[in-house]
């Protein structure tokens, strides 16, 4: 029964998420997400009682499965710039592919419940820490000199943040970038890790 649940509550989540991505969450219903699922809105609301619990939950569901990608992907870097331009690649992809979901997240947050407010937190905290593991290993290979990690990745993902200012040609939505402009920002973030690993290296 515990397995039918969970397959149930993957089934929610993964549907909610195409919808959350493709309209957003003011655009999307509780009995739309039902209608998806062939389920009674009783059911769906058995398992999340309401849209705000749902959106968070579907909001940790992609940051963990982003997450997932990055620690496979850096457990067989090659190198410090190479474990940073993944971390990136993947991080962007991931902002593009859920657009409506994570960057609508971003402008709402003064309005959003508590616990979706310290999902974006931990999601920024979960990427420091993934740069710092990279950092890390480039010390212990002695790629990079003797740093504080921690310290180092903290500095290096507030810049990558800041490249966002950078390409805004409207700078009245909270410094949400449209989609186009993703690629722009990326391409920037990779040149400064170009320079900053660059800085770092023994």
């Amino acid at each position: 029964m515990a397995n039918n649940a969970d397959e149930k509550r993957v089934r929610i989540l993964e549907t909610a998420k195409r919808r959350f991505a493709h309209y957003g969450m003011a655009k999307t219903t509780m009995a739309e997400i039902a209608k998806d699922l062939s389920f009674s809105k009783a059911l769906l609301y058995y398992y999340f009682p309401d849209k705000n619990s749902l959106y968070a939950a579907v909001l940790e569901h992609v940051i963990e499965e982003c997450q997932g990608l990055i620690e496979n992907s850096i457990s067989n870097m090659i190198n410090v710039l190479d474990g940073v331009n993944s971390v990136l690649d993947i991080s962007m992809n991931f902002k593009k592919k859920y657009f409506y979901l994570l960057e609508y997240t971003i402008i709402m947050r003064k309005e959003l419940p508590t616990e979706l407010d310290k999902l974006i937190i931990d999601s920024f905290e979960s990427q420091r820490k993934t740069v710092e593991q990279v950092f890390q290993k480039g010390v212990d290979s002695g790629e990079l000199k003797p740093i504080d990690v921690e310290d180092t990745a903290r500095i290096f993902v507030f810049g990558t943040l800041g490249m966002r200012m950078s390409v805004l040609k409207d700078f009245k939505n909270d410094f949400i970038p449209d989609k186009c402009e993703f690629d722009e920002i990326l391409a920037m973030q990779k040149k400064l890790a170009e320079i900053f690993v660059a800085g770092l290296r023994a």
